[in-house]
């Protein structure tokens, strides 16, 4: 009788458990799928229908209880990002499209799935290496600094969604390539030394993009990426890039305290 009752309580358990993940799982696609939505109204200029529909995202993710402390976090930081960019009277249409791509791409790296839609944008992100190259065998030093500001901007957009995908350890590795090159130093190296610190950073940018499956690009992201305005270059280059690294540091201190 007690090996009967103790089996209906393991199943009942088990039930409840498959329950609870299949409605955080449905929670989760839900808010992803807002997230589109927030995107695709952004592109149409519909700034005041996004918000509402934040507003309805931000209620929705209160009942998602299959998020971590640190993808609550993240999320937090890209949702108020959004909304201040789309209030924002002098934020240009630009600024607050890459605000939603940049958002929905954090949304979409919370599913479980192996093709990110991170990933497909592999393509003109380490396409910019083969100009980065070809500029310092030519001393083109100002073509260098657009190509790289084009790089960099591309980066910052998927940074956040790297950090719910990609362990700390690589990102960090990455991160100290791109902080060698900024330095001033970095000019009055020799070209086989810029050459060879470029090709570092190429390398492990691209077991970063090795972890996913190859995809075909989504349309409307490339729309952003290629749209007239040119979203790769604008004022807010480093700032998310840089918000993203400082938010990471600071939970390294609260996980990790220095002992007295």
């Amino acid at each position: 009788m007690k090996r009967k009752l103790t089996i209906c309580l393991l199943l009942a358990l088990m039930c409840f458990i498959t329950t609870a993940k299949a409605e955080g799982e449905g929670g989760l696609k839900e808010l992803n799928d807002l997230s589109d939505t927030v995107f695709q109204m952004t592109r149409h200029s519909q700034y005041d229908e996004a918000l509402q529909v934040l507003g309805y995202f931000k209620k929705k993710m209160t009942h998602v209880n299959s998020l971590t402390g640190a993808e609550v976090r993240q999320v937090t930081l890209g949702y108020n990002d959004l909304v201040r960019v789309l209030k924002q009277a002098d934020a240009s249409n630009t600024e607050k499209i890459r605000a939603a791509a940049q958002f929905r791409l954090v949304m979409d790296a919370m599913e479980d799935h192996s093709d990110p839609l991170w990933g497909s944008l592999e393509r003109p992100i380490m396409a910019t290496f083969s100009a980065l190259k070809e500029d310092v065998s030519g001393n083109g030093s100002e073509n260098f600094n657009e190509k790289w500001n084009e790089f960099i901007s591309l980066y910052d957009l998927i940074y956040p969604s790297l950090t719910m995908d990609v362990s700390a350890g690589q990102l960090d590795t990455v991160a100290k390539h791109i902080e060698v090159i900024e330095q001033e130093g970095f000019q009055q190296m020799t070209k086989g030394t810029k050459l060879e610190r470029l090709t570092l950073l190429q390398k492990d940018l691209k077991k970063v993009f090795d972890k996913v499956e190859r995809d075909d690009a989504d349309p409307s992201l490339l729309w952003v990426i290629l749209t007239t305005g040119g979203i790769i270059i604008t004022a807010l280059t480093y700032v998310g890039y840089r918000k993203y690294r400082a938010e990471k540091k600071k939970e390294k201190k609260r996980e990790y305290p220095k002992s007295k």
